[in-house]
């Protein structure tokens, strides 16, 4: 009887888990988290955005942007250059009272940037150490300044180059939102 009791016990405690667990995890289940106001800003930019960036050789190239809200609307995925080889992804989120963003790029780091100066018309993420890189001289995107029009259906980017610890090159691109 004693083992009985115990065995139910059990039993009754493993599916009240299940369903502590299944509510958790069902679909529309909500739960409330404050994210820094400047966040707003980055979330507004979901949707779909073409443009074109100068090259090198002085051609411009044409720039296909998506950035995606995911994970509850606490984090947006950007897809920069997509559909090319060169095609890289940056996760922006908040951590505590800031926005960061995660870059992985094509040279096969993954600096870690944090806003540092947000207006209507700005955002200016820059990395701050070596967070996602081996050291200072390695080569990576160390900036990237966000630069809309009035209605927000228009932006240039400013992607910033650091080698062997300083700036070689800023890549300019612009776009229009899509969608």
């Amino acid at each position: 009887m004693k083992y009985l009791h115990h065995l139910l016990f059990s039993i009754g405690f493993f599916i009240l888990s299940l369903q502590v667990a299944s509510a958790s995890a069902t679909p529309g289940h909500t739960i409330s988290v404050t994210t820094p106001a400047e966040f707003d800003s980055v979330k507004a930019l979901v949707g779909k955005w073409e443009g074109s960036s100068k090259m090198k050789d002085g051609k411009d190239e044409k720039v296909k942007v998506t950035y995606e809200l995911t994970s509850g609307g606490s984090a947006v995925v950007e897809r920069l250059f997509v559909g090319t080889p060169h095609e890289m992804v940056s996760i922006y989120h908040p951590e505590g009272k800031k926005v960061v963003m995660t870059h992985y790029c094509m040279l096969g780091n993954q600096p870690k940037l944090t806003l540092k100066q947000a207006s209507d018309k700005t955002l200016f993420f820059e990395m701050a150490g070596v967070s996602g890189i081996q050291n200072k001289k390695e080569p990576h995107m160390h900036s990237l300044k966000m630069n809309f029009n009035e209605n927000k259906k228009e932006m240039t980017q400013e992607w910033t180059l650091y080698d062997q610890g300083k700036q070689i090159e800023t890549t300019v691109i612009k776009l229009a939102k899509k969608k």
